[in-house]
């Protein structure tokens, strides 16, 4: 019976603890550092957004975390095409005897 409090209590503290952790307001603030300057994809964002129909509400580019998000694209270095058809013989190369 003892042993069934103390593992019922170990739970319920766990359980606090992990709420205290993952669902108090510490993802709501604000970064320790911002940025506030603005590049030229953010501008014409901007401007193609004013053009669309309809209203939009842009108050989130106002926000600090917003403006400190970084672009993490990768440039893909251009290759060759391949052959025209992938399936066609190759000149040069038996192809008796493969089904």
């Amino acid at each position: 019976m003892k042993s069934n409090t103390t593992f019922i209590i170990a739970t319920l503290l766990i359980a606090a603890g992990a709420y205290w952790y993952f669902f108090t307001g510490t993802g709501n603030e604000a970064p320790l550092t911002t940025s506030v300057t603005e590049n030229v994809d953010q501008t014409k964002f901007r401007e193609l957004i004013v053009k669309l129909p309809g209203s939009f509400d842009t108050k989130i580019f106002d926000d600090p975390r917003f403006s400190v998000l970084v672009d993490l694209t990768t440039q893909v270095a251009p290759e060759t095409a391949g052959r025209i058809d992938p399936f066609a013989t190759i000149s040069g190369v038996s192809n008796t005897g493969r089904r």
